[in-house]
């Protein structure tokens, strides 16, 4: 019974830590379809010199909106019947609003050095601005994937792995324009 019990915390502990750790150790790529013809193209891209648990929390904190809801919304389930509404909605936020600066401060510097490229387009609708900046996103997204899949074929090190993740970062540097990258 208690190798079993092990086998099961650690199989949650891998879990877990796969959620924490995303797909990509140098950040995310989302192209999601959304209505009347809209997509939305956004890249994450990470500091690659930031540690393992750095980037966990930093994905943690970028994430707290979102289980901050969610926790939210279970605590005043949770606390709703047991106290008087306000009293629940006053210790919901506060919990969820600390639970997020805590997040935040647990991320450090690492969560503002995170660079984000966006795009927005239309189908059917002229806009050379977001169709450039969508080239762009994915021009530094196939360049990330293609160093990720040689470096899983042993093609490339790890340290040109990174060569590419900075490369990539830095033409993603604020005020850089796209046509200098």
């Amino acid at each position: 019974m208690e190798t079993s019990a092990r086998g099961a915390d650690g199989l949650l502990r891998r879990a877990w830590l796969r959620l924490l750790d995303g797909k990509r150790p140098w950040g995310a790529i989302d192209v999601l379809p959304d209505r009347f013809g809209v997509t939305r193209y956004r890249l994450m891209v990470y500091r690659p010199d930031i540690t393992e648990s750095e980037r966990r929390w930093v994905r943690v904190a970028h994430a707290s909106p979102v289980w901050g809801v969610a926790l939210w919304i279970s605590l005043q389930v949770w606390l709703g019947g047991a106290s008087s509404p306000w009293i629940a909605f006053l210790i919901s936020t506060a919990v969820c609003v600390g639970a997020g600066a805590v997040a935040a401060a647990l991320a450090g510097t690492a969560r503002t050095e995170v660079r984000v490229l966006s795009a927005i387009v239309m189908a059917d609708f002229d806009d050379s601005a977001s169709a450039g900046v969508r080239a762009r996103i994915e021009r530094l997204a196939i360049e990330l994937l293609e160093a990720d899949e040689r470096r899983a074929q042993g093609r490339i090190s790890t340290v040109e792995h990174e060569l590419t993740w900075w490369r990539v970062y830095n033409q993603m540097a604020p005020g850089r324009s796209p046509a200098a990258a």
